[in-house]
Parts: C-alpha cells; sequence; structure tokens
C-alpha cells in the first residue's frame, strides 16, 4: 500500500498541476511569483564552493595522479560551463531557456532510443536501397525530430516548469 501511495506521488510530480488549463497560454505571473521567492543564505556560497571545489579537484587530479594537463582543462573547462548552465537554470529560470531545456531533454533519451530501433528495424531496409549515410542522415532527422517534439510537448503539458523550480 505505501508502495502505491509512493508511486502515485512521484508520477504526480511529472503530470500537470493543473490539467484544465487552455492550450498555448502559459500563466508568466504565476512563473514571476515563483523566481521572487528569496534564496537561503547558503544559496551564493554553494555555487562558489562547487566551482572552487572543482577547480581544487582538477588541480589536485594534475598533481597528485599524473593526469596530463590538457585533459584535466578540458574538464575543467565542461565541468564549469555545466555549472554555470546549472546556476543559471537554478536562479534565473526564464520560459524560453525552460523550452530549450525541454527540447533538449526530449531529444537525448527518446531520439537516441528511436534510432537505435531505426537503425534495428527499417533502417537496413533503407540502406540497402539508398546507402548508408543518407539512411544514417534520415534516421537522425526523424529520430531527433520526434524527441524535439515530444520533449516540448511534454513541456507545454507543464507550462515550462522544471520539476521541483524554485
Amino acid at each position: 500500500m505505501n508502495l502505491k501511495r509512493h508511486l502515485k506521488r512521484f508520477i504526480r510530480g511529472w503530470l500537470p498541476k493543473e490539467p484544465n488549463l487552455p492550450r498555448h497560454k502559459l500563466k508568466t505571473a504565476e512563473v514571476k511569483a515563483r523566481i521572487s521567492k528569496p534564496k537561503p543564505r547558503w544559496w551564493r556560497p554553494f555555487w562558489i564552493i562547487l566551482v572552487i571545489a572543482t577547480i581544487a579537484l582538477g588541480v589536485a587530479n594534475t598533481l597528485f595522479l599524473n593526469v596530463s594537463l590538457q585533459k584535466t582543462t578540458i574538464g575543467l573547462i565542461g565541468t564549469v560551463l555545466c555549472i554555470g548552465f546549472a546556476y543559471y537554470i537554478r536562479v534565473r529560470p526564464s520560459i524560453r531557456v525552460n523550452r530549450a531545456l525541454y527540447i533538449v531533454l526530449g531529444i537525448t533519451p527518446t531520439g537516441l532510443i528511436l534510432l537505435i530501433l531505426w537503425t534495428v528495424s527499417i533502417g537496413r531496409l533503407v540502406t540497402d536501397t539508398i546507402g548508408a549515410l543518407p539512411s544514417l542522415l534520415i534516421g537522425s532527422a526523424l529520430c531527433f525530430g520526434i524527441g524535439a517534439f515530444m520533449g516540448d510537448w511534454i513541456g507545454k503539458k507543464r507550462n515550462y516548469l522544471l520539476p521541483m523550480s524554485p
């Protein structure tokens, strides 16, 4: 019984809060009201400490674990860019960025799964007919396009609000 309640709460977190909203109308006043909540006192130091710890671990990686400076620098740049993107999403959320994020999150898993299914099933017939490269391009465009539309559709249903957003 407890498992059933837990699953219901988990699934409800991904569904829209108000299912009877009119289509193509976003509640921007509600979004702005959510954004204006004061942040906790530890919020700014958290991001600063996260960046400093990342850089310190990168330096320690180079000095003590004999990792090349080039690999460490590339890893640090990627990590700091991801931290900056996460900071932007959490601190300055906007409908445009949230929509782009839903589209990317729709493309990545859904598009890859559909591309694998395309390659295993229909892709072989298309490859025999028109060749490998055109088949890969058609399959990628079709599968990633479907993934993008699915991500945008899910985002519309949720009013482009991220789960557990402030």
